[in-house]
């Protein structure tokens, strides 16, 4: 059998995409093993005729090869003859499966032992992106002509995906509440949801009463920064589009992978705390969340690297709390929509006695952000965790990264 086709007009493999690593990287080459791994189990037949006495033979299909994925853990990529299933896990306890696709061609039957698998015809032509953070992935990966409509057009960053917006080639369905009329009238393969980000069981109810297909983008519940940006396995997968994602993943952890060795040569590790108040209650990563440990391998010290999470991976804290850790932290980051020494100071004057105010050393995450509130930093940035991690070494250990220019961060003036 010959390997599952490309969707017609998509970018064949090998072709450039919008992705910024080391300077001068412009794309990469895809390596022949895993070509091999995608492919042969596509070419031979597993599965097997199981003849019982007095029973009809039903054919019972064997998974020849797996995707490998190793830092993600909400989701699984397998192969069998002729198809390929997608697993979306609970990354709490990897055996609850909480969704689960077959991605075959037309015309054909739910495979035996996945009758409780919802099926996918590929090659996926149009699909809907409810999380701008799918958006950085499919951007990532050119696939953004296969964006049929968005929501939350204020919060989205891409300007290919806001020309297409202004062009009618891609189209809005709604702010907060999706226009599911409209969103019926494009005829979806599916639609990209975000789980609980995005109205969750409501949503799901909803698009299943008619009839569209919900395919869970969980990125954002990984931790580990390559294991967001590994997620574009899983989007790549709708596309026949493996090899390139695994390509472009291997090039990102390798740059990532140099950045955080040359980070843990810096000879001291600057303290660092994040945010603002929100309604007099202290939002803090704790030792566990993705900030935290992006702040751990870009050789910073994080004051709360050690504290349990009280609020999902966060911390609640009350000021004094924050004032009595962090008065003398030497750098103060992602500080919401402050824009400049002075909203920093406007919203609360006490926040001048801290060091890394008077020190100038408050940095923020929105130097490409929209005027309607999106960080491109939570869009892109997900599937760019070497430079995000770029700019927090160039930020803590200059020295170290000499020439390099922020990218997602700004120092606030």
């Amino acid at each position: 059998m010959q390997p599952l086709p490309s969707p017609k007009g998509e970018t064949k493999a090998g072709s450039g995409f919008p992705f910024r690593g080391r300077k001068g990287s412009t794309g990469f080459a895809f390596s022949s093993i895993f070509v091999l791994i995608v492919i042969a189990p596509l070419l031979f037949s597993s599965c097997k005729t199981g003849n019982h006495e007095n029973q009809p033979a039903k054919k019972q299909c064997i998974k020849t090869s797996s995707l490998p994925v190793k830092y993600a853990k909400g989701f699984a990529i397998d192969y069998y003859d002729g198809f390929k299933v997608l697993t979306v896990k609970d990354l709490k306890d990897s055996s609850k499966v909480l969704a689960q696709f077959v991605l075959q061609r037309p015309s054909k039957a739910i495979p035996i032992g996945f009758e409780n698998a919802t099926s996918v015809i590929i090659p996926v032509r149009k699909t809907v992106c409810i999380s701008a953070t799918t958006i950085g992935e499919m951007a990532i990966l050119n696939l953004l002509d296969s964006i049929a409509a968005v929501t939350d057009v204020d919060y989205i960053y891409n300007p290919t995906v806001i020309e297409k917006l202004k062009h009618n080639q891609i189209a809005d369905v709604g702010k907060q509440e999706v226009n599911y009329e409209k969103l019926v009238e494009l005829h979806p393969a599916f639609v990209f949801t975000s789980g609980g980000f995005d109205g969750g069981d409501k949503l799901e109810l909803k698009l299943s009463s008619l009839h569209i297909i919900s395919v869970p983008d969980l990125e954002y519940k990984e931790q580990d920064p390559l294991g967001r940006a590994e997620w574009i396995k899983f989007i790549g997968a709708f596309y026949n589009r493996e090899a390139e994602a695994d390509s472009i993943f291997h090039a990102i952890e390798k740059h990532y992978t140099e950045l955080k060795a040359l980070a843990a040569k810096a000879e001291k590790r600057p303290t660092v705390f994040f945010n603002l108040p929100f309604k007099e209650i202290w939002y803090m990563p704790c030792g566990e969340n993705y900030m935290a440990l992006l702040i751990e391998d870009a050789g910073g010290n994080f004051l709360w690297k050690d504290a349990s999470a009280t609020n999902g991976l966060n911390l609640s804290l009350d000021y004094e709390a924050v004032y009595n850790k962090a008065a003398n932290a030497d750098f103060w980051i992602n500080t919401g929509f402050a824009a400049s020494l002075k909203d920093i100071q406007s919203a609360d004057k006490k926040n001048t006695l801290f060091k890394a105010f008077k020190t100038g050393n408050i940095y923020n995450n929105n130097k490409r952000n929209t005027t309607g509130g999106g960080f491109d930093f939570w869009e892109s940035g997900p599937v760019k965790p070497d430079e995000v991690l770029a700019d927090l070494i160039t930020i803590f250990h200059p020295e170290l990264l000499k020439g390099h220019e922020l990218y997602f961060y700004q120092k606030l003036k």
